[in-house]
C-alpha cells in the first residue's frame, strides 16, 4: 500500500476525532461494514481498497485510495460542488499542509484527503458511521499501559480471514521506562521475544519489540517524543494469523 495512505489513513477523520497515527490495512471479502451510500468519484481516475473492513475507535469504517490525472485543487473542486446541493454543505481544511474536505450526511461522514502526485493527484476517500450501539469505545481496553498514558487510536481491521488491532499511546515517561514495562508485561501475559532491537532515527533511538504468542503476533515500536518535548509514544499492533 502506498506510502500516503499509511501516513494519512488516521488523519481522515480530523474533524470528528482527535487522531494521531497512521496505519494502513488492506481488506477485502467482507460484508460491507459502513452503510452509507457510495463515494462519489470523479470520472477520470482509478480507485483501490486501503481498508474495505475495520473500525477507527469504535466507528466502522471503509477507505479507498484515488489516483488521478486532476490536479489537488480540481479534486477538491469536484467534491465542494458535489456537495453544495444541500446542508450541512461540506468543510474545507489542511492536513500537514495538504488540502481535505468533509461533509455530513445523515449517519454518514465522508472526508476526503488530497496531495500532489505526479501531475495528477492521490486522495484518501474515507467514510464512516456512528459506532456500534451508539457508544463510543473505551479506547485502549485489555491492553497494558503505563499509569497517566493517553490512547489516541484503537483500530481494529479486518484482513482475508485474519483479524489485526493498533493502538498508539503517548505518554511522559521515558523511552527506556516504556520499554522496560512492555518487556515485563508482555512476558508476563505469555508472549515470548522474537526480536528485541534499537533502530536510530531522525527523532533518536527508537526500540523494536516483536513478539509471538502461539499464531499470535505483536509489534510494539517504542518511540520518543517530539524534538524539544519529554516523552513517549508507544504503537502497538497485533495480528492474529501473521
Amino acid at each position: 500500500m502506498s506510502m500516503f495512505g499509511e501516513i494519512c489513513i488516521a488523519r481522515l477523520l480530523r474533524p470528528a476525532l482527535l487522531l494521531a497515527a497512521g496505519i494502513c490495512t488492506a481488506a477485502s471479502g467482507q460484508e460491507k461494514t459502513v452503510p452509507c451510500p457510495e463515494f462519489p468519484v470523479p470520472h477520470v481516475g482509478q480507485l483501490q481498497w486501503v481498508a474495505e473492513n475495520m473500525r477507527m475507535n469504535g466507528m466502522p469504517m471503509q477507505i479507498k485510495e484515488l489516483t488521478t490525472e486532476q490536479t489537488p485543487q480540481q479534486v477538491i473542486a469536484f467534491y465542494r460542488q458535489r456537495w453544495s446541493d444541500a446542508p450541512p454543505y461540506s468543510h474545507e481544511y489542511e492536513v500537514s499542509g495538504m488540502p481535505a474536505i468533509a461533509t455530513l450526511r445523515k449517519e454518514c461522514f465522508y472526508t476526503v484527503q488530497v496531495m500532489p502526485h505526479g501531475r495528477g493527484a492521490k486522495a484518501l476517500l474515507g467514510v464512516s458511521t456512528k459506532p456500534e450501539g451508539g457508544q463510543v469505545k473505551k479506547l485502549g481496553t485489555g491492553f497494558p499501559n503505563m499509569a497517566g498514558s493517553t490512547v489516541l487510536n484503537d483500530i481494529d481491521h479486518y484482513d482475508l480471514g485474519k483479524t489485526g488491532r493498533t493502538i498508539m499511546l503517548t505518554n511522559t515517561y521515558s523511552p527506556e521506562a516504556n520499554l522496560n514495562f512492555y518487556r515485563r508485561m508482555m512476558a508476563e501475559e505469555g508472549w515470548g521475544a522474537v526480536m528485541d532491537r534499537a533502530v536510530r532515527g531522525t527523532k533518536g533511538v527508537s526500540h523494536v519489540l516483536v513478539m509471538k504468542r502461539g499464531y499470535h503476533e505483536a509489534n510494539l515500536t517504542i518511540s520518543p517524543g517530539k524534538a524539544g518535548t519529554s516523552g513517549t509514544n508507544v504503537l502497538a499492533t497485533f495480528v492474529d494469523k501473521p
